[in-house]
């Protein structure tokens, strides 16, 4: 990508300027901005956008407001639960199309509605369920874990019974036939 497109995506994504607002920062007419619209930049769009929806307002007090913050802080997390280790690409493979995780294991059974934190993406946790959000206290966690663990198990205990056996499962789950 160019240094203009990364740009575009920055006031469009992070400042959400308007069309108008970028043509004018950037010094360019709407054809040229439209041009700056490749896959690439969609692609990107569309993943930022993705985590936009995590920013909620008990987490953006954590990131004064900052969503350029929060999403730096996801990113850095790199993708993945920070419990068991599974990655966002491998809850894709596990979840199906309508990202539920049951029908892999009951093929035959028909469900009425979606599991609970069915949706196969990761999720932000609270380390310390008693705590609140804060730059310490958050991590990334896949659905079954951060459902799991709750606010009913501490920290090391998770870590320490509970992450092995969840693992566990997972490579189950990615070996089965999906």
């Amino acid at each position: 990508m160019t240094e203009e497109q990364y740009r575009f995506i920055e006031l469009y994504s992070f400042k959400k300027n308007n069309y108008s607002e970028i043509e004018k920062v950037m010094d360019i007419n709407r054809k040229q901005l439209l041009n700056l619209r490749s896959k690439d930049v969609n692609t990107l769009i569309e993943h930022i956008q993705n985590i936009y929806t995590k920013f909620t307002d008990k987490r953006k007090d954590v990131f004064n407001h900052d969503f350029q913050k929060f999403y730096n802080w996801y990113e850095n997390q790199g993708q993945k639960c920070g419990y068991c280790e599974v990655t966002q690409k491998e809850l894709y493979q596990i979840f199906n199309k309508d990202r539920r995780i049951l029908p892999y294991l009951e093929s035959t059974r028909k469900y009425k509605k979606a599991p609970k934190r069915s949706s196969g993406t990761l999720e932000i946790e609270r380390l310390d369920s008693s705590d609140n959000y804060n730059n310490e206290n958050i991590i990334l966690a896949c659905p079954l874990c951060n459902n799991a663990k709750s606010n009913l198990i501490d920290e090391v205990s998770w870590r320490e019974l509970f992450v092995p056996a969840m693992k566990e499962y997972y490579k189950k789950l990615l070996h089965s036939k999906i």
